[in-house]
């Protein structure tokens, strides 16, 4: 499921940054780095550096961090609903971001 949405946004080395995603939604991000060193052994994609700098910005908000650890105080205090709509304007907003600044490279 996760080819798709890799192939679109990345032209070059899809598969291995598609493969490290795809690992680390799995739970563990050592699990998408072993997976990555699976798919380029010889590390010679841009992949590894990619999904390194990812993981400054996605792990202390998303990865167990702020997001995790306020979301249930807020469902609980605001409900469910708003904390949907709360979370898919984020999301949006930064897939917005996201494709206007750092959108499919020409390489």
């Amino acid at each position: 499921m996760n080819r798709f949405p890799s192939i679109l946004l990345s032209l070059t080395y899809w598969l291995e940054r598609g493969i490290g995603d795809f690992g680390q939604s799995m739970g563990i991000t050592a699990t998408g780095l072993l997976l990555m060193r699976v798919a380029d052994p010889e590390m010679k994609s841009p992949a590894y550096e990619g999904f390194g700098y990812k993981q400054l910005v996605f792990e202390p908000f998303l990865g167990g961090g702020l997001v995790t650890a306020l979301s249930a105080p807020l469902i609980f205090q605001f409900g469910p609903v708003p904390f949907l709509i709360f979370a898919s304007i984020m999301t949006l907003i930064g897939l917005l971001v996201g494709l206007r600044y750092f959108g499919k490279k020409k390489d």
